[in-house]
């Protein structure tokens, strides 16, 4: 899959961030919808107890093979949300 992305930027919105504030695929896209991801390993433990960032990471492995498994890689994801079940603000913050 090389359906190319276009991200969309705009001279009247802040540049501070740098990242696009939409992005657009073409018309004869095929689209990929992935379930949640969930920092489990292959035989179904959970992996990182206790560890954000290496759950995080597991999550992301996780996405990486459901993607592979599609025919896709993460270059082709457009959009992503993160739920986090904390509410501790340093547990928001996850460094890989």
């Amino acid at each position: 899959m090389t359906i190319p992305v276009k991200l969309i930027r705009s001279d009247r919105l802040s540049d501070a961030a740098e990242y696009a504030y939409a992005s657009k695929l073409p018309a004869n896209a095929e689209l990929i919808f992935l379930a949640g991801s969930c920092p489990l390993n292959a035989d179904g433990s959970t992996a990182a107890i206790g560890n954000y960032a290496g759950q995080a990471a597991k999550c992301i492995e996780n996405m990486h093979i459901a993607l592979e498994e599609a025919g896709a890689t993460i270059e082709n994801v457009v959009s992503t949300r993160v739920l986090v079940t904390s509410n501790k603000q340093a547990d928001l913050v996850v460094r890989l």
